[in-house]
């Protein structure tokens, strides 16, 4: 007995470990994002003053070192999906440390591009590998949206269909009881399930299915509870409940009900932010390329003329 409660008591500690040593790991990603944001709002206000008191230029001294590095940083961008697909490079650091470089580096190479041109248009080149650089920026920042749609976080795993309908499954099974309370709340919320299930393909019809099953959702879910709370008091009128009873029972209903009504949404999310994301990856490359053709113009014309 004593050793089952022991076992116990270690799983527990574990696992209150856990939920710490993930609680500091959100703040501290929290603080690094939010110290990262605010370092390159900076260096952006410090090209803004630079537009009008010209402390450095583009064609030499610092000036031309940012426009170097943030143009560098910006081709080393390609190192993260050439270390996904490339075999030769499957030993060369993980996956996540390439993603972790090509998000700073996405953010940092448009960054000090911006100190190098101090917001200059130029020449037309120049216009065009500035604009051709702020088009990948911002394509790359609805990019990192729709990745964080369908991951645990921006670094954390892919959500699958498979580990949220067991978790689905699992919280239905739980209000199964509850629904014996009200069999048409029950057909409402199955019903409700198998039309998040059968997301439809395309990109225009998955928009609109996502609008549609959203606001059912909004809907059935505060319908469903009121419907089950009124029933539980009936119940408790006629078994005798306490209040207070009462009270746990309907509060247990509500963080089921919205339990089951998030693992849905996430589900919902994971249709059509796949469907989103593949589609920016289409987009996303030729602008790439485009930004890439037109920054060696940039550079050979400075150089060369």
């Amino acid at each position: 007995m004593s050793m089952q409660t022991a076992a116990i008591s270690t799983n527990v500690n574990e696992s209150v470990l856990e939920s710490i040593l993930s609680a500091w790991q959100r703040r501290a990603g929290l603080i690094t994002t939010l110290g990262f944001t605010l370092f390159s709002l900076l260096l952006l206000y410090m090209a803004w003053l630079n537009h009008s008191q010209a402390v450095w230029t583009a064609e030499a001294g610092w000036g031309y070192w940012f426009g170097i590095v943030g143009g560098s940083m910006m081709l080393l961008l390609l190192l993260y999906p050439m270390r996904k697909r490339l075999h030769f490079m499957s030993k060369w650091l993980t996956v996540k440390f390439w993603f972790r470089l090509h998000m700073v580096f996405g953010v940092l190479g448009p960054v000090l591009i911006m100190m190098h041109s101090s917001y200059h248009i130029g020449s037309l080149n120049g216009q065009v590998a500035l604009y051709s650089m702020l088009f990948v920026a911002i394509s790359g920042l609805f990019g990192r949206y729709f990745y964080t749609r369908i991951h645990y976080g921006l670094y954390g795993k892919k959500a699958t269909f498979a580990s949220l309908h067991a978790d689905s499954l699992v919280l239905t099974k739980k209000l199964g009881r509850l629904f014996e309370l009200n069999p048409k709340a029950k057909e409402l919320m199955k019903q409700y399930e198998k039309d998040v299930m059968n997301a439809p393909t395309g990109p225009i019809a998955s928009a609109k299915h996502w609008v549609k099953m959203r606001y059912t959702s909004a809907v059935l879910y505060p319908k469903v509870m009121r419907s089950l709370n009124k029933k539980l008091l009936a119940v408790g009128y006629k078994k005798g409940w306490s209040k207070s009873k009462v009270r746990r029972n309907q509060l247990r209903i509500r963080k089921m009900l919205l339990s089951h009504r998030s693992i849905l949404r996430q589900i919902l999310e994971l249709h059509f932010y796949e469907r989103l994301f593949a589609i920016w990856h289409l987009l996303h490359m030729p602008l790439f390329i485009m930004m890439v053709i037109t920054g060696f113009v940039h550079v050979y014309a400075v150089h060369a003329y």
